[in-house]
Protein backbone atom coordinates (compact mmCIF):
# COMPACT_ATOMS: atom_id res chain seq x y z
CA UNK A 1 0.00 0.00 0.00
CA UNK A 2 1.19 3.57 -0.51
CA UNK A 3 2.92 5.30 2.37
CA UNK A 4 1.91 8.76 3.66
CA UNK A 5 3.86 10.40 0.86
CA UNK A 6 2.19 8.31 -1.86
CA UNK A 7 5.26 6.17 -2.47
CA UNK A 8 5.66 2.43 -2.10
CA UNK A 9 8.09 1.02 0.46
CA UNK A 10 7.63 -2.71 -0.07
CA UNK A 11 10.65 -4.35 -1.64
CA UNK A 12 10.30 -6.97 -4.36
CA UNK A 13 11.34 -9.65 -1.87
CA UNK A 14 8.76 -8.48 0.71
CA UNK A 15 6.00 -8.48 -1.88
CA UNK A 16 6.94 -11.97 -3.09
CA UNK A 17 7.01 -13.27 0.50
CA UNK A 18 3.59 -11.71 1.23
CA UNK A 19 2.14 -13.63 -1.73
CA UNK A 20 3.60 -16.95 -0.60
CA UNK A 21 0.49 -17.91 1.41
CA UNK A 22 -1.58 -17.78 -1.77
CA UNK A 23 0.78 -20.18 -3.56
CA UNK A 24 0.98 -22.54 -0.57
CA UNK A 25 -2.79 -22.83 -0.38
CA UNK A 26 -3.37 -23.17 -4.12
CA UNK A 27 -5.66 -20.15 -4.21
CA UNK A 28 -4.44 -18.59 -7.45
CA UNK A 29 -4.83 -19.27 -11.13
CA UNK A 30 -2.56 -16.35 -12.01
CA UNK A 31 -0.67 -13.62 -10.19
CA UNK A 32 0.56 -10.15 -11.05
CA UNK A 33 1.19 -6.72 -9.61
CA UNK A 34 -0.49 -3.37 -9.33
CA UNK A 35 0.42 0.19 -8.28
CA UNK A 36 3.97 0.36 -6.97
CA UNK A 37 5.06 -2.97 -8.38
CA UNK A 38 7.94 -2.74 -10.79
CA UNK A 39 9.52 -5.33 -13.08
CA UNK A 40 11.80 -6.43 -10.18
CA UNK A 41 8.67 -6.96 -8.01
CA UNK A 42 7.06 -9.14 -10.67
CA UNK A 43 10.33 -11.05 -11.17
CA UNK A 44 10.53 -11.82 -7.43
CA UNK A 45 6.90 -12.99 -7.36
CA UNK A 46 7.49 -15.23 -10.39
CA UNK A 47 10.56 -16.77 -8.73
CA UNK A 48 8.55 -17.66 -5.60
CA UNK A 49 5.52 -18.86 -7.58
CA UNK A 50 7.71 -21.17 -9.67
CA UNK A 51 8.43 -23.26 -6.54
CA UNK A 52 4.77 -24.32 -6.28
CA UNK A 53 2.66 -26.52 -8.52
CA UNK A 54 -0.11 -24.87 -10.54
CA UNK A 55 -3.50 -24.75 -8.88
CA UNK A 56 -5.52 -27.87 -9.62
CA UNK A 57 -8.80 -26.76 -11.12
CA UNK A 58 -11.92 -28.38 -9.71
CA UNK A 59 -13.82 -30.76 -11.95
CA UNK A 60 -16.62 -28.63 -13.29
CA UNK A 61 -18.35 -31.61 -14.86
CA UNK A 62 -20.13 -31.44 -18.15
CA UNK A 63 -20.76 -27.91 -19.44
CA UNK A 64 -24.31 -26.65 -19.03
CA UNK A 65 -26.25 -23.94 -20.78
CA UNK A 66 -27.92 -21.59 -18.32
CA UNK A 67 -30.67 -19.23 -19.43
CA UNK A 68 -32.40 -16.79 -17.18
CA UNK A 69 -35.54 -14.78 -16.98
CA UNK A 70 -36.55 -14.02 -13.41
CA UNK A 71 -35.97 -17.73 -12.79
CA UNK A 72 -32.84 -19.68 -13.77
CA UNK A 73 -33.22 -22.35 -16.40
CA UNK A 74 -30.53 -25.03 -16.73
CA UNK A 75 -31.21 -26.40 -20.19
CA UNK A 76 -29.60 -29.77 -19.43
CA UNK A 77 -32.08 -30.28 -16.58
CA UNK A 78 -35.13 -29.89 -18.86
CA UNK A 79 -36.50 -33.16 -20.24
CA UNK A 80 -39.56 -34.35 -22.11
CA UNK A 81 -41.80 -37.23 -21.05
CA UNK A 82 -39.30 -39.72 -22.52
CA UNK A 83 -36.45 -38.33 -20.42
CA UNK A 84 -34.72 -36.75 -23.41
CA UNK A 85 -33.30 -33.20 -23.24
CA UNK A 86 -35.94 -30.82 -24.51
CA UNK A 87 -36.39 -27.06 -24.60
CA UNK A 88 -39.89 -25.82 -25.39
CA UNK A 89 -39.68 -22.47 -27.21
CA UNK A 90 -43.02 -20.67 -27.39
CA UNK A 91 -43.23 -19.15 -30.87
CA UNK A 92 -46.70 -17.60 -30.80
CA UNK A 93 -45.28 -14.10 -30.12
CA UNK A 94 -43.78 -14.15 -33.58
CA UNK A 95 -45.37 -12.06 -36.32
CA UNK A 96 -44.05 -14.51 -38.92
CA UNK A 97 -45.60 -17.52 -37.18
CA UNK A 98 -48.87 -16.24 -35.74
CA UNK A 99 -51.46 -14.25 -37.68
CA UNK A 100 -53.34 -13.52 -34.45
CA UNK A 101 -50.22 -12.03 -32.83
CA UNK A 102 -49.50 -10.06 -36.00
CA UNK A 103 -53.03 -8.58 -36.06
CA UNK A 104 -52.78 -7.61 -32.39
CA UNK A 105 -49.37 -5.98 -32.82
CA UNK A 106 -50.49 -4.10 -35.95
CA UNK A 107 -53.51 -2.83 -34.00
CA UNK A 108 -51.30 -1.84 -31.05
CA UNK A 109 -53.21 -4.17 -28.72
CA UNK A 110 -50.26 -5.02 -26.49
CA UNK A 111 -52.47 -6.30 -23.67
CA UNK A 112 -54.01 -9.03 -25.81
CA UNK A 113 -50.61 -9.77 -27.37
CA UNK A 114 -49.21 -10.20 -23.85
CA UNK A 115 -52.00 -12.69 -23.10
CA UNK A 116 -50.51 -14.87 -25.86
CA UNK A 117 -47.14 -14.80 -24.10
CA UNK A 118 -48.76 -15.65 -20.74
CA UNK A 119 -50.66 -18.57 -22.27
CA UNK A 120 -47.47 -20.01 -23.74
CA UNK A 121 -45.75 -19.97 -20.35
CA UNK A 122 -48.83 -21.52 -18.71
CA UNK A 123 -48.72 -24.24 -21.37
CA UNK A 124 -45.08 -25.07 -20.58
CA UNK A 125 -42.89 -22.84 -22.74
CA UNK A 126 -39.37 -22.60 -21.30
CA UNK A 127 -38.46 -19.64 -23.55
CA UNK A 128 -40.61 -17.06 -25.34
CA UNK A 129 -39.58 -16.21 -28.92
CA UNK A 130 -40.47 -12.60 -29.76
CA UNK A 131 -40.43 -11.39 -33.37
CA UNK A 132 -42.12 -8.19 -34.51
CA UNK A 133 -40.29 -7.71 -37.81
CA UNK A 134 -42.76 -6.60 -40.47
CA UNK A 135 -42.47 -4.00 -43.21
CA UNK A 136 -45.70 -2.29 -42.11
CA UNK A 137 -44.66 -1.97 -38.46
CA UNK A 138 -41.93 0.02 -36.73
CA UNK A 139 -40.21 -3.15 -35.52
CA UNK A 140 -37.77 -1.45 -33.17
CA UNK A 141 -40.45 0.58 -31.39
CA UNK A 142 -42.82 -2.40 -31.24
CA UNK A 143 -40.11 -4.69 -29.85
CA UNK A 144 -39.10 -2.14 -27.22
CA UNK A 145 -42.67 -1.58 -26.09
CA UNK A 146 -43.58 -5.28 -26.05
CA UNK A 147 -40.46 -6.27 -24.09
CA UNK A 148 -40.94 -3.40 -21.61
CA UNK A 149 -44.46 -4.64 -20.94
CA UNK A 150 -43.33 -8.28 -20.83
CA UNK A 151 -40.71 -7.64 -18.14
CA UNK A 152 -43.40 -6.17 -15.89
CA UNK A 153 -45.48 -9.36 -16.14
CA UNK A 154 -44.11 -11.88 -13.59
CA UNK A 155 -45.84 -14.80 -15.33
CA UNK A 156 -44.01 -13.95 -18.55
CA UNK A 157 -40.69 -12.53 -17.35
CA UNK A 158 -39.89 -15.62 -15.29
CA UNK A 159 -38.81 -17.30 -18.55
CA UNK A 160 -36.04 -16.09 -20.89
CA UNK A 161 -36.92 -14.15 -24.04
CA UNK A 162 -35.49 -15.02 -27.45
CA UNK A 163 -35.47 -11.79 -29.45
CA UNK A 164 -35.83 -12.79 -33.07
Amino acid sequence: LPNAMGGYDETPEDMAEANKVFFENGWLNMVGGCCGSTPPHIKAIVEVAAKYPPRKLPDAGRPKMWLSGLEDLVVEDVHNQLGMPFLNVGERCNISGSLKFKRLMMAGDYGAAMDIAKKQVEDGAHVIDINVDDGLLDGLAAMQKFVKIAITEPEVSKVPFMLD
